[in-house]
């Protein structure tokens, strides 16, 4: 038979001994003849597939073997061969990890670039859309138990710019009323006596989801689409799922989060609390972890980001 070895540049012999494999089926057909076993040449374990090596792989020719004294003279003059297979298999299996790796991130970072160009889009159209915030807090030492919940609506008039004003927005702060003996201060600081924009109200379990309602309800004579907003909105929506108030009944035309966007304009996978993106985006936020501030301050760095990212040209380049 004749003997060849695949080499790389990289890494030397890649898999041992090979041979052609019309000689290894012409071989199987006369074993089989003679001992009648049968023996398959397609077995993929035999079989080296350059597909899956890389390009600069190479097929050197070394001599033809006429008998096994032949084979084991040329066996012996070449390097255990053990390590460079495993090394290349290890290679090719690493190579295609990172590559899927590399895709997933680069798709979820187009996904996140495609939400903070959405957010600058809608809020430019001005009055075809009002926004909602959420944030809950629950007692921190059982989170099942919802203590507080702040809600921010924002209303944008036609404008050119991604600026709002304090007449366009507005705030609540809800105690559930059944759940205020439960205070956090252990672990969590309890600002729930420091609501900044407005006053607190104490709304029971039963009343909870006309209130909610209501909140959302625009006052504007014009229909707008229901946008909603949150930090780690997912989060909330659950909570808010368990006390039977389901948001996604008002049929939002888009849910956007802040942290998803931030990683945008960072370009990072790394996520930020809302204290932390608060200070990157130079917003003033006292008393956080009050439900009613913290639902402010993420509409309020919802909208900075949009205004930011309408502003950057760079960035705008990266998404195109």
């Amino acid at each position: 038979m004749n003997r060849h070895v695949a080499e790389s540049s990289q890494s030397g012999n890649v898999c041992g001994i090979i041979v052609p494999l019309e000689q290894v089926k012409a071989f199987f057909d006369r074993t089989e003849a003679e001992t009648a076993v049968p023996l398959s040449a397609a077995d993929p374990d035999l079989i080296l597939d350059l597909g899956h090596e890389p390009s600069n792989v190479k097929i050197r020719f070394i001599e033809t073997s006429r008998s096994w004294n032949d084979y084991e003279k040329l066996l012996k003059s070449l390097p255990n061969q053990e390590h460079n297979t495993t090394s290349s298999t290890e290679r090719v299996l690493k190579s295609t990890k990172l590559t899927k790796a590399e895709k997933k991130r680069r798709t979820q970072m187009q996904n996140r670039l495609n939400m903070l160009k959405s957010a600058t889009e809608l809020v430019g159209a001005g009055g075809d859309y009002a926004f909602f915030s959420i944030d809950i807090e629950s007692w921190e030492k059982n989170h099942d138990i919802i203590t507080e919940i702040g809600l921010t609506r924002y209303l944008p008039e036609p404008s050119n710019e991604a600026i709002a004003r304090d007449t366009e927005i507005s705030s609540e702060h809800i105690i559930i009323k059944e759940h205020r003996f439960y205070k956090n201060g252990d672990y969590v600081a309890d600002a729930s006596g420091n609501f900044e924009f407005g006053n607190t109200r104490y709304v029971p379990l039963a009343n909870l989801k006309a209130d909610i309602a209501s909140f959302m309800s625009t006052p504007s004579t014009k229909e707008r689409q229901f946008v909603l907003v949150g930090h780690d909105v997912n989060v909330d929506i659950e909570y808010l799922r368990k006390l039977g108030c389901n948001l996604e009944a008002n049929n939002f035309a888009m849910v956007f989060d802040t942290v998803e966007m931030w990683k945008a304009m960072a370009g990072s996978s790394n996520g930020i609390s809302l204290g932390r993106l608060c200070a990157q985006l130079d917003i003033a936020a006292w008393n956080l972890h009050n439900a009613g501030n913290d639902a402010r301050y993420t509409m309020g760095a919802f909208i900075e980001m949009a205004r930011r990212f309408r502003m950057d040209p760079e960035m705008q380049e990266v998404q195109t």
